[in-house]
C-alpha cells in the first residue's frame, strides 16, 4: 500500500532531493546569537583556523606571557564522575561533550538516525515538525509522505530523550558517557503494504539495554547501543553504532554527516524478515518460506544541515541512504516486493525552549 504520494521513480526522488537542498540553501543573512552558542568551532584539521580561533590563540598566548594563573588550568583534563549532573568545570570546559545527540528513528524503517541535533548545553526541550518522504516499511520500494514530529529533552546532562529513545548517563568523564537506554518501537501492521499480507502484525516493543557515547575534537561523536525487546513485539536484540562528524560551519549554517551500521539477533530477524509455513499459506503462496538469521541488517549514512533562524529557531533539511545486507535482503518481502536501497528525505522546523 503506497502513501500519499505513492511509488515514484528515481527521477521523482532526485527532484525531491533537489527541493530539500534548495530549502537548505535559503539561509538567513548575518551570524545570529544561537550560532555562537550551539555550534562547535571548526577544527583546523580540515578547514584551517577561523579568525576567532586565531584571536583566541593570541589572547591566550598573551595571558600566558603575563603569567595569568588561568592558563595553568586550560589543558588539565576533567575526570570528575557524572552521577547527577555536570560539575561547574565541565560546564565551562567540556561544553561540547553533550552537544551532539545521536539516534536512529527506527520503528523498523531502516535509516541511520537523520535527526542528529547539535544541542546547546542550556537546552531542556526542543520541539519540531516537518514532512518526510520514506518507505512505508523497512525494505519497501513504496514511498509515502508523512508528518514527522520531533521531541528532544535534556535534563542536567543526565537524561537525554530523542527519537532514538532515552539514555541515562549514570557515569562519565571528559566527553565520555555510559548508562542504560530504553526505547519504544512502534508496531508494523500487515496492512501497511500488500507485500506484508499474511505475515501478521509485529506489535509495539519496549526495548531495554545500554549505551556508550563519546565526543572528541569538537567535531566528532560516536555512540554504540545494544537493546533487547521486552513484552510483545519482536522480543529480539538489536545493536546500533553511529559515527557523526561536523564537516562544515559558516555563520548560522552547520552541516553534519553520520554513518551507521546495525546488527540484529535471531528473534529480531524472525519477527521482521522470516516467513513461516503458516504465514506463507496465509499469503496464498505469494510469500515463499524463508528463515532469516542473525547478522548485520543494514548500513548507511545521512547528511543534515542546521540553519539557525533568529535566536531559537532552526531549519534542518536532511537526506539519508541505507543499504540492506544481502542475507536480510533475500527475504521475499524485500527481494520480491521491496528494494535493498532505502532512501529518506525531509526537513524539520525546530524551536528550542529553556528553563
Amino acid at each position: 500500500m503506497t502513501g500519499i504520494a505513492g511509488k515514484i521513480g528515481a527521477r521523482g526522488r532526485a527532484v525531491f532531493c533537489a527541493c530539500v537542498l534548495a530549502v537548505g540553501a535559503a539561509t538567513p543573512s548575518g551570524a545570529l546569537a544561537q550560532a555562537h552558542i550551539d555550534e562547535p568551532r571548526i577544527d583546523p584539521l580540515l578547514f584551517g583556523k577561523t579568525q576567532q580561533e586565531r584571536e583566541d590563540e593570541l589572547r591566550l598566548r598573551d595571558a600566558g606571557y603575563r603569567g595569568d594563573p588561568d592558563m595553568e588550568q586550560i589543558d588539565d583534563p576533567d575526570l570528575d564522575p557524572i552521577l547527577w549532573g555536570p560539575t561547574q568545570q565541565e560546564l565551562e570546559e567540556d561544553r561540547n561533550a553533550t552537544r551532539i545527540t545521536l539516534g536512529e528513528e527506527d520503528n523498523n524503517r531502516g535509516f541511520f538516525g537523520a535527526f542528529t541535533v547539535l544541542v546547546p548545553d542550556e537546552t531542556n526541550l526542543t520541539l519540531g515538525v516537518g514532512p518526510v518522504y520514506r518507505p512505508d516499511y523497512f525494505g519497501s520500494d513504496d514511498y509515502e509522505f508523512d508528518a514527522d514530529p520531533q521531541v528532544y529533552v535534556k535534563f542536567r546532562n543526565f537524561v537525554f530523550f530523542d527519537d532514538d529513545g532515552a539514555d541515562f548517563a549514570i557515569f562519565g568523564f571528559s566527553g565520555f558517557r555510559v548508562g542504560p537506554a530504553i526505547r519504544i518501537v512502534g508496531r508494523r501492521d500487515q496492512d501497511d503494504n500488500i507485500a506484508l499480507q499474511g505475515l501478521g502484525d509485529v506489535g509495539t516493543t519496549f526495548e531495554f539495554g545500554g549505551f556508550v557515547a563519546t565526543t572528541f575534537l569538537d567535531r566528532y561523536a560516536f555512540k554504540f547501543k545494544a537493546r533487547h525487546g521486552l513484552k510483545t513485539g519482536h522480543r529480539g536484540t538489536i545493536v546500533d553504532a553511529y559515527m557523526t562528524a561536523l564537516i562544515f560551519r559558516t555563520g548560522p549554517v552547520s552541516i553534519a554527516a553520520t554513518g551507521n551500521v546495525s546488527w540484529i539477533g535471531e528473534r529480531y530477524a524472525d519477527a521482521y524478515f522470516s516467513v513461516t509455513p503458516e504465514q506463507s499459506a496465509r499469503s496464498q503462496g505469494v510469500l515463499p518460506v524463508f528463515d532469516a538469521e542473525a547478522g548485520f541488517r543494514d548500513f548507511g549514512g545521512t547528511v543534515t544541515a542546521y540553519i539557525n533562524i533568529r535566536d531559537r529557531w532552526s531549519l534542518n533539511p536532511y537526506a539519508s541512504y541505507n543499504r540492506i545486507f544481502s542475507d536480510i535482503a533475500e527475504t521475499p518481502i524485500i527481494s520480491q516486493f521491496g528494494d535493498r536501497n532505502q532512501f529518506r528525505f525531509g526537513f524539520h522546523l525546530m524551536r528550542e525552549f529553556t528553563f
